[in-house]
Formats: structure tokens, C-alpha cells, sequence
């Protein structure tokens, strides 16, 4: 199991671009995917082929404008994940309480 990272950077110069960077950012929330930051999703992938077909699905949803980058990691170096948040809050899986994975306890 793991999880597939989506990373993206798409022009917003003209208000068609910013229509097209305004609907992926959408269908990837549509398409379950988790906003860990404004241009970075997430979503846990059970096996490779789900995550192949998941890869499949984005590029139809591909805006054709800017780049798409596809990372996946493990669950465990998922489980690693530090997020540093202003000067002492520090949280070791990046969520807290609000822990996406939590959800995910069913697999």
C-alpha cells in the first residue's frame, strides 16, 4: 500500500489558464485526492495496479498546460512524513488530529 503524490505547476497568467488550473485542482478533489498544499494532492493507492489506473485518470484530466509530476511512496515512508508549521509547532505524520490516513484504518 501507499500513496500517490500528485505535484503540479500550472500557468495562471490568463483567465483561461487559470479556468484550466481551477478545474484540475477540482477534479482531483472530485477524484478523492487529499490537498496537502495549494499545487501538491495525495491519495492512498492499495495496490500498483490501482495506482497505474489512478496515473491513467490523471492524464485525462491533464489541463495540457504547465507540468504534472506523479510520485508514489510506500505507506511506510508515508508514515515518516514530518510537516513543520510556523516557529514551534511541529507535528511528526503532518496531520495531527486531522490525519487523513485515520480513514483509512479499514484497509
Amino acid at each position: 500500500m501507499g500513496w500517490l503524490l500528485v505535484m503540479f505547476d500550472l500557468p495562471v497568467t490568463t483567465k483561461k489558464e487559470r479556468q484550466l488550473a481551477t478545474k484540475f485542482r477540482n477534479d482531483l478533489l472530485e477524484h478523492g485526492y487529499l490537498m496537502l498544499q495549494f499545487s501538491v494532492y495525495g491519495r492512498c493507492a492499495v495496490t500498483y495496479d490501482r495506482k497505474d489506473r489512478l496515473l491513467r485518470d490523471l492524464e485525462k484530466l491533464n489541463p495540457g498546460t504547465g507540468h504534472i509530476r506523479c510520485v508514489f511512496i510506500t505507506e511506510a515512508q508515508w508514515a515518516e512524513t514530518v510537516i513543520i508549521q510556523g516557529p514551534s509547532k511541529r507535528s511528526p505524520r503532518g496531520f495531527g488530529e486531522n490525519d487523513p490516513s485515520e480513514q483509512l484504518q479499514f484497509w
